[in-house]
């Protein structure tokens, strides 16, 4: 069993690190561990690599695991966390606005949104946040039937990783 006490880093962010690990997936020494987004608040698991290596992690308080961290890297071999995806929901506020819906439009949204306390992850004119069930969408389309001509609603299966600066919350 291999023991992770840190990370060593992210492939996603770090140009050394992902220079090796494309080394290392060009040799077939790169393995990755599968992990669901609320595992990966988790500091202590048990988990096998899609190559079968055992490998127990044992971390910091307060670490997140985040997609393309690498926990394991030696001469032979290079472990990375993979989170799987999930179903969220895209909330995208079109480009058709008036003057006097630009601050309502996106207030609204945002009002209905965080009274889910669910985390999210904002990309421009877009909002994303998990959902459990198809009907979370209809809920949402009766939810902003008046305001429908100015937003698109749909489901998509992404890895969600929510913006840090904007947590979920609870009362």
């Amino acid at each position: 069993m291999i023991t992770v006490e840190k990370i060593i880093g992210n492939i996603k962010n770090d140009d050394v690190l992902r220079e090796k690990y494309d080394e290392m997936c060009r040799k077939q020494l790169c393995e990755k561990i599968k992990i669901s987004r609320l595992e990966s608040q988790r500091i202590r698991m048990r988990k096998t690599s899609d190559k079968g290596a055992d490998v127990a992690l044992v971390l910091p308080r307060d670490t997140q695991l985040r997609h393309g961290d690498v926990i394991v890297l030696s001469e032979d071999k290079i472990i990375v966390v993979e989170i799987e995806p999930e179903n969220v929901a895209l909330v995208e506020i079109k480009d058709n606005l008036h003057q006097n819906d630009i601050v309502e439009i996106p207030a609204r949204v945002g009002h209905t949104i965080g009274n889910l306390h669910r985390p999210i992850k904002l990309e421009g004119n877009k909002i994303y946040f998990p959902i459990q069930a198809d009907t979370e969408l209809e809920m949402f389309g009766k939810l902003f039937s008046n305001i429908s001509d100015h937003l698109e609603i749909k489901k998509v299966r992404i890895v969600f990783e929510p913006d840090e600066e904007v947590e979920a919350h609870g009362h």
